[in-house]
């Protein structure tokens, strides 16, 4: 079966399949030029996400572009050293500003996976009209709330399985008790 959003969502409520994570790993970014408001990038998710004015170009380590707010990056990430860098989509290289995760930040993650899951879709609120589709397997990651089940998620996206694995990590639920 593949799951809507809506049926994703009640699948980890269902499953009670929250689970604390923290990104390990350093992204680069660096402000949208005016030349490139409009252009289309390939996200990890296969989805395409249109440059925007007044956002930043992110990029992981796997070389998957996203675009966030400047202050949204900020209040997860330290900001690190400047590099020349020139990823697929760059017609030149630019100076990226590298982001060091915050060790303190944590998200809740839940791996969409069984037997009767097929795949499933994720609408991000950034673009709620084009889901994003992952094959059983992949995460469903969103900010970090007290408890994530009593929290209406307004706020989701798709990390790929791979993806995931490479660039977050479980952290233990001590002081969490959903």
């Amino acid at each position: 079966m593949e799951l809507s959003h809506e049926q994703t969502l009640g699948w980890i409520q269902q499953q009670r399949a929250w689970r604390l994570a923290r990104k390990t790993k350093p992204i680069w970014a660096r402000a949208v030029e005016a030349d490139e408001i409009g252009k289309a990038y390939q996200t990890a998710d296969r989805a395409t996400e249109e440059a925007k004015e007044g956002y930043w170009l992110c990029v992981g380590v796997a070389g998957e572009p996203w675009f966030q707010k400047l202050e949204k990056i900020e209040a997860k990430y330290n900001r690190g050293s400047q590099e020349s860098k020139q990823f697929s989509f760059d017609a030149a290289p630019h100076v990226y500003q590298v982001f060091e995760p915050k060790g303190d930040v944590r998200n809740w993650a839940a791996q969409v996976t069984g037997p009767e899951v097929e795949g499933f879709s994720i609408r991000p609120n950034y673009d709620m009209e084009h889901p994003l589709y992952s094959p059983a397997g992949g995460y469903v990651v969103k900010d970090y709330v007290p408890d994530p089940y009593r929290d209406k998620p307004d706020d989701v996206w798709l990390v790929q399985q791979p993806l995931f694995e490479s660039t977050y990590e479980f952290v233990p639920q001590d002081d969490v008790t959903p």
